[in-house]
């Protein structure tokens, strides 16, 4: 059967599968309806495929790989870095925690400014 996506135009054989009742039935739109399945489980393509550096195959097997897979990029960052990486972030969440607190104070909750206080203790 010769089929066409997009301008291409490519040959494909027609697979004939042999179908059964699955038990399924209904009414749709007025119309019996009754559902089917293949007799016998089709039999999948396998392939093997790489995704972010990760080979593995379609049947769900384990790809075996002759040579270790090494990264030339380092394992961690330097330790300088980790650490204004922490700074920034415990600055963003004090900073957020503030402006909560103001707003908790605007509207005179006083029970979330004990819990947001609570917090801010917890960060201090």
């Amino acid at each position: 059967m010769q089929l066409i996506y997009r301008g291409v135009k490519y040959e494909t054989s027609e697979q004939h599968i042999p179908l059964v009742e699955s038990g399924a039935k209904g009414l749709y739109r007025g119309a019996q309806w009754v559902g089917h399945k293949a007799a016998e489980p089709v039999p999948q393509p396998n392939h093997v495929l790489c995704w972010r550096g990760v080979t593995y195959q379609t049947n769900g097997t384990p790809v075996t790989t002759t040579a270790p897979t090494t990264s030339t990029a380092p394992s961690v960052l330097p330790q300088r870095k980790r650490d204004s990486l922490a700074e920034a972030h415990r600055h963003a969440i004090l900073k957020t925690l503030e402006r909560r607190l103001q707003v908790a104070r605007s509207q005179g909750n006083e029970d979330l400014i004990s819990l947001l206080e609570e917090e801010w203790q917890q960060f201090a």
